[in-house]
């Protein structure tokens, strides 16, 4: 047994470097979780809120295709909850919200030839107002 090294028994355990290299290779797996974790969770609220304005966006088009023609319309916004089971609340254009929601459709018309008129939907994310993607309009016309 020459030219090994026996180690005592106060010598028994791990080296400090050993010990540094857990660390290191536990923090990764660590980071990479919460990584995970975070994405999955900033992932799920931008389809909840996307699902909820893709539903404000249709009740509003199909609340304005149902209506029958008004030559003096006014302009409404809609407030919406995304996380809680409240009814849809009409407001006046662009007034502030119930609490509890926290998105607003604001829906505008316009004339454009005469026995026409053209709706738009814009929904803006509440109380910070935030357009959320594009108008979306429809056309009515006087039959």
């Amino acid at each position: 047994m020459a030219g090994r090294k026996l180690r005592h028994r106060g010598q028994a355990g791990t080296t400090l470097v050993e010990l540094v290299v857990s660390v290191v290779i536990i923090g990764l797996a660590l980071t990479l979780l919460v990584g995970a974790f975070s994405t999955g969770v900033i992932q799920s609220t931008l389809v909840k809120r996307n699902t909820a304005v893709e539903s404000a966006m249709e009740s509003e088009l199909e609340r304005i295709a149902g209506a029958t023609y008004d030559s003096t319309p006014e302009p409404y916004s809609e407030c919406f909850a995304v996380d809680n089971a409240i009814a849809p609340t009409l407001v006046a254009y662009q007034a502030s919200c119930p609490a509890r929601t926290s998105l607003r459709a604001d829906v505008t018309e316009s004339d454009v030839p005469p026995g026409a008129q053209q709706w738009t939907v814009q929904v803006v994310t509440y109380p910070a107002p935030g357009a959320v993607g594009s108008p979306v309009s429809i056309y009515k016309i006087q039959r």
